[in-house]
């Protein structure tokens, strides 16, 4: 088998590779053009923001404004008699020893502590301190509750002292007249004394007050009435053992008592009480006393010719003078129950 060569002329060779390169050059022009003019995004609106994203306001101190307070301006507080407001200061319803027709307000639980020396004050007065550290003290302890506002009932308790006996004294006390209806007001007291003793016998008494008391314009208080015991004592009315004789004794007596407001929480008192029937002593009961005011309480300090403060004492007199009058004091607390 044979293969015949065809001879390819040469000029047509050359036009073959021209046509060829041209192709090759124009493509690779295209393409450049390509690259050099990418195709120009769509232009994006742009908005102007005063506060551009990232960053922050400058920052304020929070600071809040103290709440405004009120201030009224009161002229004269004194007008106001803070003494008597019935929601901070007791309702005084004695002058020492003496009682007013007032009694202990509604579901209020009053607490009292009496002290009374036995030595005259004069008496030995910067060793014994005035008779306190002489001995032979009477202490007094007491309860008195408001059942209504104008109906108490009371107890209290009064040392031996230098006796043989203590005092237990039990009572019920109505307040039945208001002065802003009657001019005065008055109030109807009873109740029973119970004398414990250790060496004998206990023995006992009733008693029974009529009170008629007044205030003007609360500055000035003036109390009265008749007071009555079954079987009084005092410190004369005990045999040689200091002890009480057998047998009952009664006495009647008027007292009187006076308390003048000299300051909104300071008062002065003064009191008598004048035996006019049945068993007594020589003098009356006297006593005087410095009374401070203030919420929920009094203190007075006393000077008295008398150690005996309940019923049965301040109706039968006493055999001290004013040249023997002793000290004590009395300490009152409003409770609200």
């Amino acid at each position: 088998m044979s293969f015949q060569r065809k001879h390819v002329p040469v000029a047509a060779l050359q036009v073959g590779v021209v046509a060829a390169g041209l192709s090759l050059f124009t493509c690779g022009a295209a393409r450049a053009q390509e690259v050099s003019s990418p195709a120009t995004p769509a232009e994006a609106s742009i908005e102007q923001i005063d506060n551009p994203q990232g960053a922050q306001p400058p920052m304020t101190a929070n600071k809040q404004e103290p709440p405004k307070t009120t201030v009224e301006q009161i002229d004269n507080p004194q007008v106001f008699n803070l003494w008597l407001d019935p929601e901070n200061y007791p309702r005084i319803e004695r002058a020492v020893n003496v009682m007013n027709a007032r009694t202990t307000r509604a579901r209020a639980l009053n607490f009292l502590v009496d002290h009374r020396t036995w030595q005259p004050f004069q008496t030995n007065s910067f060793q014994d301190w005035v008779g306190f550290d002489a001995g032979s003290l009477k202490i007094g302890l007491s309860l008195r509750y408001g059942i209504l506002d104008n109906l108490e009932v009371g107890a209290q308790r009064l040392s031996n002292g230098p006796d043989q006996y203590d005092t237990y004294q039990f009572d019920v006390k109505y307040w039945a007249l208001h002065a802003e209806r009657h001019f005065v007001d008055v109030a109807a007291r009873a109740g029973a004394t119970w004398y414990s003793e250790a060496q004998r016998p206990d023995s006992g008494g009733g008693f029974a007050q009529l009170i008629v008391s007044r205030s003007l314009r609360e500055y000035l208080w003036l109390s009265s009435g008749l007071y009555y015991h079954s079987n009084a004592t005092n410190e004369n009315r005990l045999d040689k053992n200091l002890q009480r004789p057998s047998g009952q004794a009664y006495a009647l007596a008027i007292p009187v008592a006076l308390e003048v407001r000299l300051q909104t929480f300071l008062a002065w008192d003064a009191e008598a009480s004048f035996n006019v029937a049945g068993y007594h002593a020589k003098y009356p009961v006297l006593s005087t006393a410095f009374k401070i005011i203030s919420n929920r309480h009094t203190f007075a300090l006393i000077m008295s010719n008398s150690q005996y403060i309940t019923a049965d004492g301040l109706v039968a007199n006493t055999d001290r003078g004013v040249h023997d009058l002793i000290v004590g004091f009395t300490i009152t607390r409003e409770f609200n129950l």
